[in-house]
């Protein structure tokens, strides 16, 4: 069956579906944050909670939303996309000490050098002399 794409005003049942996934996803977010931010703290149980927790929830999530209607289904849809949020975001932070490499595209660590902002010749000072010729003419 071919489904129809169309803008229309959402019927009550529509924002009933959508504020019961949100509410799912939103105490997915905030369980999860509060285990995994509790994790380290457990020591060597640490990596087991933290990629249970990640995993898990997504999974049981889904089974959820699968295998129920109504209600209780869209609450498992939300709990389901919260945790795959979830987890994608966490995901190369904890993969990061696997692979040595650094998480996230920051300016700033080992491999950077930085200039300092007063020095003659550097890049900001050849901005700014670029800038007032240039606002000169």
């Amino acid at each position: 069956m071919a489904q129809e794409l169309a803008i229309a005003a959402p019927r009550t049942e529509d924002i009933t579906k959508m504020a019961i996934g949100m509410g799912g996803g939103l105490g997915t977010g905030l369980v999860e944050g509060f285990m995994v931010s509790l994790a380290p703290k457990l020591g060597a149980a640490a990596p087991l909670i933290t990629w249970g927790t990640l995993v898990g929830v997504p999974i049981i999530g889904a089974a959820g939303a699968l295998f129920t209607r109504g209600m209780i289904g869209d609450l498992f849809q939300g709990v389901a996309t919260g945790g795959a949020a979830i987890l994608g975001y966490s995901i190369p932070a904890l993969v990061a000490p696997i692979t040595g490499k650094q998480a996230g595209g920051g300016g700033s660590g080992p491999g950077v050098k930085q200039l300092p902002a007063g020095q003659p010749g550097s890049a900001i000072q050849q901005q700014q002399g670029a800038l007032r010729s240039v606002l000169e003419i």
